[in-house]
């Protein structure tokens, strides 16, 4: 049988814990002898049609449905008055983006399952915004400021190949609604054509509607649907 449970390295050296991901296709996948000798802290299956799961001397404490949206990039969108600006060219340092990436991960699973705690969400958040800034993440970073309230929407941009991904992307909590999201989203796209990549992608969480409406209006559909669990050690 192919072994589909795989300890996530990074994860577990992060949180100091043991976790591994469990890619469950049908009811088979549940026979993995590894998966009943309790080495494991949190096992996170992914399944892409939701089964019951029951994994002994774990319990669930969380799931989500992840989301990801694509789009094919065909024109250059005009952008509106919105002024934005490039990391590249009128840097900030790490902290000046730390509140919008605490935003932009407030439906994030790292939050929302208590096992994790909001100190260790925060962590790892900082880190993403660092090794965006430092392009080990991203290779690009577009975001809006104001004299007072200093950044108010970021967006950051991976790249593999001809096809693009959002990482991050937030509007400042008292400016939502007023079309800064729309105005980096245009802005990273019409980046992503200029170099020659013609498609994007962007995952976030079905339960976050807010987020699913927005990216639909924008002209995205969904391409793939996967359901997350959290199964922690009793």
């Amino acid at each position: 049988m192919k072994n589909n449970l795989t300890k996530l390295e990074w994860d577990s050296n992060f949180f100091s814990k043991n976790i591994a991901e469990l890619h469950i296709m049908n009811d088979d996948d549940l026979k993995n002898p590894e998966l009943n000798n309790n080495q494991y802290d949190l096992i996170v299956s992914k399944q892409n049609q939701d089964s019951h799961v029951e994994i002994e001397g774990l319990e669930e404490t969380f799931r989500e449905t992840k989301v990801v949206f694509s789009k094919h990039l065909s024109e250059n969108i005009c952008e509106n008055a919105q002024e934005i600006f490039d990391t590249d060219y009128l840097p900030k340092e790490d902290e000046y983006f730390f509140q919008l990436a605490y935003e932009s991960g407030k439906h994030s699973r790292f939050l929302l399952d208590p096992r994790f705690g909001e100190k260790k969400f925060k962590e790892l958040y900082k880190l993403w915004v660092i090794n965006s800034l430092n392009k080990t993440f991203a290779v690009k970073i577009f975001y809006t400021k104001d004299e007072n309230l200093g950044a108010t929407g970021f967006v950051t941009v991976q790249q593999s190949g001809n096809t693009a991904k959002i990482g991050l992307i937030a509007t400042h909590p008292l400016l939502q609604g007023k079309g800064i999201g729309r105005c980096l989203l245009q802005k990273a796209e019409n980046y992503c054509l200029e170099n020659e990549i013609i498609t994007m992608d962007i995952p976030t969480q079905e339960q976050n509607v807010g987020a699913c409406n927005f990216y639909q209006k924008m002209g995205y559909a969904v391409k793939e649907r996967v359901i997350l669990k959290h199964f922690w050690k009793k």
